[in-house]
């Protein structure tokens, strides 16, 4: 029987295996390699073996670029986390045809192309676009919206809140409203309720949403190329450029190496600290 349930095992889960073995484990072993390599103009990358482009990327440039990087991050997906919330309590405790319409309106943004929406945010924060129009009518200034930072985190919270939304609403379902009536039944107003109830079992769900548009959020590159500053980037446009503009894949290479390892030292971090709040609130 053993034998059997391993040979099933094999079966189902061997064809992803080898997926994320051709797809995954080889092209980041690949990049790995690349950025030991000392960059050359004319074949790319030499043959012998450096840590010159980790000293390269340790230089004030790309500090100030990770770090508007990650501040950018942080502020999108703390963004989601205030909007996010109401949104999956809602729809977590709609009936089905308002779960259903909710989820549809939710999701369908995601079925239209990036660059269409992010060209819609164009025109609406424009110099002469809806926003500075309205603002005109009203008598007073244009603010400059468009090709700042504010116009990035606008158009990453618009891409990404719905992956704040659809965990936090699969861990909201599973909490039982009994929960809630208890609480608001011994006195408890609803902040109270929320801050004691909701918010603690719905931890799971958080987190793994804020993991999901933290990490999205980092490696995002047509969103702030198209409504940022061009003097402002953030990384993934870094190794865009070193990729397909100067060709300098070894630099382009340590970036993205570095960029994976900070995204996942964030990722056990926080799946650490979740895993002490567990066991806090369990032994409490």
């Amino acid at each position: 029987m053993g034998g059997k349930a391993r040979s099933t095992w094999a079966v189902f889960t061997g064809p992803y295996g080898i997926f994320l073995l051709l797809l995954l484990v080889v092209p980041f072993a690949n990049v790995a390699l690349f950025s030991l390599h000392p960059y050359s103009p004319t074949k790319i990358a030499l043959p012998e073996l450096t840590l010159d482009n980790y000293r390269q990327i340790a230089a004030p440039y790309y500090f100030r670029l990770f770090g508007r990087t990650l501040r950018l991050s942080l502020v999108c997906t703390a963004i989601c986390v205030v909007f996010g919330y109401p949104v999956a309590y809602t729809l977590a405790r709609a009936g089905p045809r308002k779960q259903t319409l909710g989820l549809f309106l939710l999701i369908m943004p995601l079925m239209v192309s990036a660059v269409i929406r992010l060209f819609g945010w164009i025109v609406i924060l424009g110099r002469k676009g809806l926003i500075n129009e309205a603002l005109t009518g009203l008598g007073l200034d244009p603010v400059r919206l468009l090709y700042t930072d504010t116009a990035v985190v606008i158009g990453l919270v618009d891409t990404f809140i719905p992956f704040m939304v659809l965990p936090l609403m699969a861990t909201i379902e599973r909490i039982p409203p009994s929960l809630e009536e208890a609480a608001q039944n011994l006195g408890a107003n609803w902040y109270q309720m929320f801050r004691r109830t909701i918010l603690p079992l719905s931890l799971p769900g958080l987190i793994s949403g804020c993991l999901l548009v933290y990490s999205l959020s980092l490696s995002a590159f047509v969103t702030p190329a198209l409504l940022g500053n061009p003097s402002q980037r953030m990384i993934g446009q870094q190794i865009y450029d070193e990729v397909l503009v100067s060709f300098n894949w070894p630099i382009a290479s340590a970036l993205s190496l570095t960029l994976v390892l900070l995204t996942a030292g964030v990722m056990f971090l926080a799946l650490f600290a979740t895993r002490r709040a567990v066991r806090l609130e369990a032994g409490s």
